[in-house]
């Protein structure tokens, strides 16, 4: 019997420690999943480790229900206008941009320098830009102007043009990635890093397709940006050092009539390719006043192009005119005052709204119900308002981003009053609280004067009254004298 108890106790004591084991190492196997899953969100997908075969390539296509099936890992497609998402695939993965990159790099350069500021090019710049670098063959000690750079760099996707470049600016190109991750962040691009000027290969180098948009979609308002970022062909001249012509000729296909990649509507477009980061292209287009920007990372070979020209074709078929504000709708109140010698007078309540209303083209994401309007208008209006005057601004909003500002007009007039007849008032004002204040003085030398009155008479009766008693008191004493004499 004694035994049976002892191998139950050990049978019990080995099942409990055998769950607690299972439940820990259990545990650990989640614990690690979960950091492997939180590592791969966070590295940029090398796509060096993928096997690539062209003919395993399957073209763009939209599926049974119309949607995009595309080869790129990650891509998007935004309003160039407003930055509404039209479309995306993992647009906020994180991947190697590899010359995109240069899309910040011209994009600072526009906004920090003249086209005819020079740039003498360092050793640095020649020889410190990475094996296999693209570049313009520019020799150490030869100078170009901004010009002849930016259309070096997004054209021809000199690296070496780059490095040049961004010395000229800051000093270094280590000072100058500082200010493009600066500005990168002013734009929005939240989920990036940059780690040199060109997009050469780096570990500390990623971004998104998303982030990748929002620079291009603020570089294509820079007119010194889009001169160099749609020009197919472009000559530099003889140089200091360089005694023969450069010819450069864009390198995206889909600008060039003869490719068979060719893109009717395309604007602009700036290559890229690294073994990490694949094929990259970002891109801008228009068609019937809509602007579309596309981005593609993590792409392969020429479905960079079939990505890019399918997911245009299919954005720009989700646009439709739409009223997202009529006229007369956003109606508010809003007090009306005025100020005279430092008191605020109540002149009542002013309806407004807006005039005109906001129709536009816009992607089908986007209806009524799913705007947002926010206000910019004062906490009362002073001094009177008249019909139509505009008091303020409807912002129209969709996912962050402002679709219009509209004006909020009065649909009413509230007149001020006259300073004149303030001035009558005041006046008035005046004589009524002076009458006032003289009738409260009248009333009270009345009532003193009455007190006093009745306080006299009250004395005077009193002494009447002591008076009276006296007589009679004499009177009667005299009576009894009288009776009383012989």
């Amino acid at each position: 019997m004694k035994h049976i108890k002892a191998l139950f106790a050990f049978f019990l004591l080995y099942t409990i420690i055998l769950n607690n084991a299972t439940e820990i190492f259990a545990e650990d196997v989640n614990l690690s999943q979960e950091a492997e899953t939180a590592v791969s969100q966070a590295d940029p997908l090398d796509m060096s480790e993928e096997e690539y075969s062209p003919d395993d390539i399957i073209p763009a296509y939209l599926d049974e229900n119309g949607e995009p099936v595309i080869v790129a890992k990650s891509a998007v497609v935004i309003d160039a206008d407003s930055g509404i998402i039209v479309w995306g695939k993992d647009e906020n993965a994180v991947h190697y941009p590899a010359s995109v990159t240069k899309v910040l790099t011209s994009l600072i350069a526009c906004e920090e320098t003249e086209p005819t500021d020079l740039v003498t090019f360092s050793h640095e710049a020649v020889y410190g830009i990475g094996e296999g670098s693209s570049s313009i063959a520019v020799r150490e000690g030869e100078t170009l102007n901004m010009d002849q750079c930016l259309h070096a760099i997004l054209m021809a996707s000199a690296n070496d043009v780059c490095v040049g470049v961004s010395e000229m600016i800051d000093g270094t190109q280590e000072a100058f990635v500082e200010r493009m991750n600066q500005r990168a962040k002013e734009l929005g691009a939240l989920n990036s890093h940059f780690d040199n000027s060109h997009g050469y290969h780096s570990e500390n180098h990623y971004t998104t397709a998303y982030d990748m948009a929002v620079i291009l979609k603020e570089a294509v308002k820079n007119e010194k940006f889009m001169a160099s970022f749609s020009c197919l062909t472009y000559e530099i001249p003889e140089t200091n050092i360089v005694d023969e012509v450069r010819y450069i000729n864009h390198k995206a296909k889909i600008l060039w009539e003869d490719s068979p990649y060719y893109y009717q509507y395309i604007k602009g477009a700036k290559t890229g390719f690294t073994d990490q980061a694949g094929n990259t292209l970002i891109s801008y287009a228009e068609k019937d006043g809509i602007k579309l920007i596309c981005c593609v990372l993590a792409d392969r070979g020429v479905n960079t192009y079939t990505d890019t020209i399918l997911l245009f074709d299919y954005c720009f078929g989700r646009y439709s005119e739409q009223t997202l504000v009529e006229p007369g709708e956003l109606q508010l109140s809003l007090p009306v005052c005025q100020n005279y010698n430092g008191n605020v007078i109540d002149l009542g309540t002013v309806t407004a709204s807006v005039a005109e209303g906001y129709s536009a083209l816009m992607p089908s994401v986007v209806n009524k119900e799913s705007v947002t309007i926010s206000y910019d208008v004062p906490d009362s209006i002073v001094g009177g308002v008249n019909e139509g005057e505009v008091l303020g601004t409807a912002i129209v909003s969709y996912g962050g981003n402002q679709l219009a500002s509209l004006n909020i007009t009065a649909d009413e007039t509230i007149e001020a009053i006259p300073e004149e007849v303030l001035i009558k008032e005041e006046k008035t004002k005046k004589l009524i609280k002076l009458c006032m204040w003289s009738a409260v003085g009248l009333a009270i030398f009345l009532a003193i004067i009455i007190a006093i009155n009745r306080i006299v008479n009250s004395k005077m009766y009193r002494h009447k009254h002591k008076y009276k008693k006296q007589r009679k008191k004499y009177r009667k004493a005299r009576r009894a004298n009288g009776r009383n004499k012989p």
